[in-house]
Parts: structure tokens; C-alpha cells; sequence
């Protein structure tokens, strides 16, 4: 569908081409951010809890540097599809 000046209209229901790709964003500065940002609240607190507990433990304990990591990049998918398409990726 074309719209007046050339611009794509997105069809009714459907989320902006933005919204995702800020919500991926928001989830790769912190995760859960993005989560909070499309309404995914439960999802987003457990992100946020989960991740802030690995970055307190990550003193002592090396490994949870990694694990924080590979949960961000999680999140940022997951933040992404729930933006996009209204379901995650678990």
C-alpha cells in the first residue's frame, strides 16, 4: 500500500518497523529494558532480576560474565520477536 509522499503504510495491528529494533537495543544496554518497553513486564522483571544478580555475582565469580552476556543477547531476540510478531522466543 502507498500512502500520499510515497511513504509505506503499515497495515492495521502490525508494529511499527521502529519498535522492534528499539526494543533489541533497550535489551542489549540492559536486559529487560526492552521487554518494558513493547509491555512484556513479567519478562522484563525477570530479565532485569536475573541479570542483575549475575552482575553482582560476576566479582566472584568469573564465569557469570559470560552467562550475563549470552542472557543479554537473549533478551535482545527475545525483545524483538515479542515486538514484531507478539510471541517470544521461548
Amino acid at each position: 500500500m502507498e500512502a500520499i509522499g510515497g511513504m509505506r503504510e503499515t497495515p492495521s495491528g502490525a508494529a511499527p518497523f521502529w519498535k522492534p529494533l528499539i526494543a533489541a537495543v533497550l535489551s542489549l544496554i540492559f536486559a529487560g529494558l526492552g521487554h518494558l518497553f513493547v509491555g512484556a513486564y513479567f519478562r522484563g522483571g525477570v530479565f532485569l532480576v536475573g541479570n542483575c544478580f549475575m552482575y553482582t555475582i560476576s566479582d566472584y565469580w568469573p564465569n557469570a560474565v559470560l552467562i550475563n552476556i549470552v542472557c543479554f543477547i537473549l533478551a535482545a531476540f527475545d525483545a524483538f520477536s515479542i515486538a514484531k510478531h507478539g510471541r517470544g522466543i521461548f
